[in-house]
């Protein structure tokens, strides 16, 4: 074999070698790499309002393993309030606060969704039973409102709802909300307000109502309806109101 055939080989022999070497180091880098993991911080109010599924438990990734965060059941239909979610730790699974640790369920996809220093709020939303459970990820930011004013917006995450429409003090708000559609945040006057929520076919007739219902001077609020309509027991059509806006510790 000649001289220039050996040299040949050996080059690319060489560029095979460092491209082995390099494909881990690509991905070893996720998208938080360089990034001070005190200062990767999300906040997550996490909500479960899927009626037909029991409580669960939250896991993020530590190396190659997923363990469980914190002690908190996320039990329909109380929302956890924020805490803090390292995004390093990403991605994120839920899973039943009773598992067989044979065969362990993941109840939906992973998540890796959360960006540092970005409020979240996590729905759980859909019926384990028919197939339907998923996750609705939604931020949490907006601009502030204008003085002596608040915002509020609308999610519906009741899974066979018809279109609604929201009243805040009998004035339209938002009208022809879809399952999992998510308005944009509205300033309001702030005050307290009587919240009618209607099926946009009947307006007339309100399917829930949230009685003197504050909305304070620079405030955020969501405003979300969950539960099944035609229901009469715990899986009963209903809402409820989140202040989006907290002091901004992420660290």
């Amino acid at each position: 074999m000649s001289n220039n055939n050996k040299s040949g080989i050996l080059m690319y022999l060489c560029i095979f070698i460092a491209g082995v070497m390099f494909i881990p180091m690509i991905s070893s880098c996720g998208k938080d790499s360089g990034v001070n993991r005190s200062t990767a911080n999300a906040q997550v109010n996490l909500i479960n309002v899927s009626p037909d599924v029991r409580p669960f438990n939250l896991y993020s990734r530590l190396n190659s393993t997923f363990v469980k965060v914190g002690s908190t059941n996320y039990t329909y239909p109380t929302a956890s309030g924020y805490f803090l979610l390292n995004t390093i730790d990403s991605p994120f699974l839920l899973r039943p606060s009773v598992i067989d640790n044979v065969n362990i369920t993941n109840l939906l996809p992973p998540v890796d969704t959360f960006q540092r220093n970005v409020r979240y709020t996590w729905f759980v939303t859909g019926l384990l039973g028919n197939k339907t459970l998923e996750s609705l990820i939604v931020a949490d930011t907006g601009s502030l409102p204008a003085i002596g004013r608040g915002k509020i917006r609308f999610v519906n995450t009741s899974s066979n709802s018809p279109l609604l429409n929201l009243t805040a003090n009998d004035t339209i708000a938002f009208s022809k909300v879809a399952y999992k559609d998510v308005t944009k945040y509205i300033e309001v006057t702030a005050g307290n307000y009587n919240i009618n929520v209607t099926a946009s076919s009947n307006p007339s007739i309100a399917l829930v109502n949230l009685k003197n219902v504050s909305i304070l001077d620079g405030k955020l609020y969501t405003i979300y309806t969950y539960g099944l309509t035609g229901r009469a027991d715990t899986a009963a059509f209903n809402a409820n109101i989140i202040l989006n806006t907290i002091p901004d510790k992420f660290n």
